[in-house]
């Protein structure tokens, strides 16, 4: 039986992790607010939002399908309510800040309910995180996933430090709030993806030493 789909996603939200924890450089580096509309530098920053702000929860959600596939059984009615709150939540986060870019790309300005998407399905991913942290270190023993899982149960505490810390020391500067919004899940998604990358459902590997 192949791995190959099981190992893409999980390696989708390795990628989509690594991204996104890398958000908060990008925000700082590329300022749209810095360059002229119309010019290779301002299509140059847009598409670095498009790359670092909206397509890393989406590759996220390809992560949690891997993970509902290599928890099994063992995710249990928690596992399960966790699994797909993430999902809604990141997905309503990646349209949401899809539409707040798209309506930059073309030179316009802050969108409603780009904003409301983005915020409510920060709220929803949050609370799924919670119960999504509480299963991973649960359910798997392996250093990656458990210290994972840590960091999505505490990733609303995590992210507000990230954000009071940044707020003292440079309260003007946009990156911090996306900090404080993606660092935490972005790590602890760089480790789950490397663990489920590194080791194979049981079912597979019974297939595998069976043949």
């Amino acid at each position: 039986m192949s791995t190959t789909s099981p190992s893409r996603a999980a390696t989708a939200a390795l990628v989509g992790g690594a991204l996104w924890a890398l958000l908060p450089v990008a925000w700082t580096v590329a300022d749209v607010d810095d360059v002229e509309f119309g010019t290779l530098s301002y299509v140059a920053v847009a598409a670095s939002y498009w790359i670092f702000a909206v397509l890393p929860p989406a590759l996220i959600v390809a992560g949690l399908v891997a993970l509902r596939r290599s928890l099994g059984p063992d995710a249990g009615r928690v596992g399960t309510v966790g699994l797909i709150a993430s999902m809604a939540g990141l997905a309503a986060m990646s349209l949401g800040v899809g539409i707040e870019v798209a309506s930059i790309s073309f030179g316009g300005g802050e969108v409603p309910l780009g904003h409301a998407l983005l915020l409510i399905g920060f709220l929803v991913h949050v609370a799924g995180s919670v119960l999504l942290g509480i299963v991973v270190v649960r359910r798997r023993r392996d250093g990656l996933s458990r210290t994972a899982g840590m960091l999505l149960t505490f990733a609303l505490p995590l992210g507000i430090g990230i954000g009071a810390l940044g707020s003292a020391l440079d309260p003007n500067n946009d990156a911090w709030f996306w900090a404080a919004i993606s660092t935490p899940t972005a790590i602890a998604w760089v480790l789950l993806g490397a663990s489920l990358r590194s080791v194979r459902r049981p079912v597979e590997a019974g297939f595998a030493t069976a043949s």
